[in-house]
């Protein structure tokens, strides 16, 4: 054997060695993987699986086990509620409080997001680096690179560089293109501008084609181009499907847009429309040469939906929903690709369409405006659209599963239709303690509270001399303010909104309940409740629940961001920002942050692993509980500020 031949045979034999020990490696890896699809409803989710409209879902509760319920934490809100399932701990340890707040030591009128902030305490894919393990995160709340460190592996929602826009073109005699592709009749060209914020207008050009040789004028495909040039990487769309355009902005970043040409003339004697998405880009994090590889494979970081551009006409609902589906499609074709590429041993990504949808579609209850049985009806089929997209997902993610890993399949929150908009602000102007200007700017010299509504919930801050910037309450005054402002929410009442037929309502809500779930003692209470308050047509007191924070201690008090008084709003109704009336209709139709014990909040967990119950329903859990059990599926030592306990059911034979 020469020594040419040896060595090839060596490097084949190396090679396939190679492969098979990294197969062997893939198979026999215990990974971890959590979905949490936002906004997902227990009872609706037991209700589309019933029904045989989430066929993979099924499948992993026949073959995993599913809670009865998840209990979220209060309020129910999406960013407190996904820092829960992160770390195991309450509001209060982690400082995510709500979707928005105001820091201490800032001005009362002063706003921080929660979704760019930091948490207080560790999540699982810092925590689990931390004791060894290799972590991935992709979209999911919390996990925001900008805020410091995260796992080995990050994506994560970054900037809109320009609104989606709804355009007409005018197409003429093209001319000084290099590389133009053969066409049957002569090229025509347009041009569109796209703002960029804080730069020039990015102008592109058209070319459009004739791509048949069928003897007539008609236009199929469009390239665009930022330079009248065609070249390998150049794409045709054809007329009426999507396109893609992906180009460098400030700083050398990749942004990207999503279009269609929709020609009602082949001969394109007529204007042109077209849509184009938001100019997005994501954030992307990890080892060297990961970026490159996702944007390589996988393209620019996507627009999550486009509601705007639906209520203008420039797409119809299905093309919305292509739009919201690429999204959760890219999500997780991504984390799935990390999974088998880089082998995480904890993976968390997200979907956000559920939980989108029912703010803007969950017309259910005759007392929302705009009731009608069809318009309920047609608004409930977008619902399940997204229920079934979320099927779609779990599907991919099962079917790239090894037989070694873990599956957990979790929710933040439910939601509730709401039929009403409280503006708790408006109260407080009105007892003289918020005062604004003439044209409504809140004087901070005078006023000596404020509220941050998110959702059903709002925190009360009281503008203290002693903690706030340009505070005005002395700290002698602080529970006598604090008083007066609980005994003023506490005495409101407002007629109880009973449009529509109620009395049908329930008892059809109330069925509902019996036939997904069996008769559930809270949710026959609920219904009961609110059809004997209507029959009788009682006044109702929309603050539900008004909580002083802490419950006693001082004023001082004041290392997390959370407010000095929680509001949280009865059934039904959802607060505003706004100052002009104590209730009116709602503004949005589906709504979360209230008390989590309500049926209709109660979150999803299903969970399916090679050692767990097969087939078998388990004991309600909290989001609480999510953490530590993975802590203990990974063999790892569960942190002392967890404050949710792993599951027993899931746990006791590992």
């Amino acid at each position: 054997m020469t020594t040419r031949i040896f060595t090839i045979l060596s490097l084949i034999i190396l090679c396939t060695t190679g492969m098979l020990e990294k197969e062997a490696f893939a198979e026999d890896k215990e990974q971890v993987i959590l979905i949490s699809f936002d906004g997902m409803r227990n009872d609706l989710t037991r209700k589309y699986v019933k029904d045989g409209k989430l066929p993979n879902i099924k499948k992993v509760t026949d073959e995993g086990s599913m809670a009865k319920y998840a209990k979220t934490i209060s309020p129910s809100l999406t960013a407190p509620s996904h820092a829960a399932i992160a770390t195991g701990a309450t509001p209060l340890k982690t400082s995510i409080v709500s979707n928005a707040w105001k820091e201490p030591n800032a001005a009362l009128t002063s706003k921080e997001n929660a979704f760019s902030s930091e948490l207080e305490v560790d999540p699982l894919w810092v925590e689990a680096r931390k004791q060894g393990k290799t972590t991935a995160t992709v979209a999911f709340a919390g996990a925001n690179p900008t805020t410091g460190k995260q796992g080995d592996y990050t994506i994560y929602y970054g900037d809109t560089w320009s609104p989606s826009s709804g355009e007409t073109l005018k197409f003429r005699k093209a001319s000084e293109w290099k590389n133009a592709p053969r066409t049957y009749s002569p090229l025509m060209e347009s041009h569109f501008d796209i703002q960029i914020k804080n730069q020039k207008n990015h102008t592109f050009y058209v070319l459009a084609v004739d791509s048949t040789d069928d003897e007539k004028v008609n236009y199929d495909q469009f390239i665009v181009s930022e330079r009248k040039e065609i070249h390998k990487e150049s794409k045709k769309t054809k007329k009426g499907k999507w396109g893609s355009l992906t180009f460098t902005i400030k700083g050398n970043q990749a942004a990207g847009t999503w279009f269609r040409f929709a020609p009602k003339d082949p001969r394109l004697e007529e204007k042109v429309n077209m849509y184009r998405s938001g100019v997005t880009s994501g954030q992307i994090d990890g080892p060297k040469g990961f970026r490159e590889n996702i944007r390589e494979r996988f393209g620019v970081f996507p627009p999550q939906d486009d509601d705007r551009a639906l209520e203008k006409g420039w797409i119809s609902r299905e093309e919305y929903e292509e739009i919201s589906e690429r999204f959760v499609h890219w999500v997780t074709d991504v984390s799935l690709f990390i999974k088998e590429e880089y082998q995480p041993d904890l993976l968390m990504f997200y979907a956000p369409q559920i939980d989108h949808q029912e703010h803007l579609y969950l017309l259910s209850d005759p007392r929302q405006p705009g009731y009608t049985a069809e318009k309920s009806e047609k608004y409930q089929k977008y619902i399940e659209w997204a229920y079934q997209t979320a099927d779609d997902v779990v599907g991919k993610t099962i079917n790239a599963m090894d037989k070694n890993d873990t599956l957990f399949i979790v929710s933040d929150h439910g939601m509730e239709p709401a039929h009403s908009t409280l503006e708790p602000n408006k109260i407080l102007k009105d007892h003289g303690l918020l005062v604004t200007d003439e044209k409504g700017k809140v004087l901070l010299n005078k006023t000596k509270a404020i509220a941050i509504p998110s959702g059903s919930a709002a925190h009360i801050y009281i503008n203290l001399e002693s903690r706030e910037k340009g505070g005005i309450v002395p700290e002698e005054d602080y529970q006598q303010v604090r008083d007066e402002i609980m005994n003023v929410f506490k005495d409101i009442e407002v007629t109880r909104n009973v449009n529509g037929p109620l009395v049908s309502h329930h008892l059809g809500e109330l069925w509902s309940s019996i036939r997904n779930e069996g008769l559930s003692l809270n949710a026959f209470k609920e219904s009961a409740t609110d059809l004997y308050s209507h029959i009788l047509n009682l006044r109702v007191h929309p603050y539900e629940m008004v909580k002083p924070i802490p419950k006693e201690g001082t004023a001082i008090r004041k290392d997390h961001n959370i407010g000095d008084i929680l509001l949280m709003a009865a059934p039904g109704y959802i607060m505003g920002n706004g100052m002009s009336e104590t209730v009116k209709p709602a503004v949005e139709l589906g709504t979360h942050g209230g008390n989590p014990d309500r049926e209709k909040l109660k979150a999803v967990f299903i969970a399916m692993g090679p050692e767990f119950p097969e087939g078998e329903q388990i004991q309600p859990i909290s989001n609480l509980d999510i953490a530590p059990t993975i802590y203990d599926i990974l063999g790892l030592e569960t942190p002392d500020f967890v404050e949710g306990e792993k599951i027993k059911e899931l746990t006791e034979k590992r």
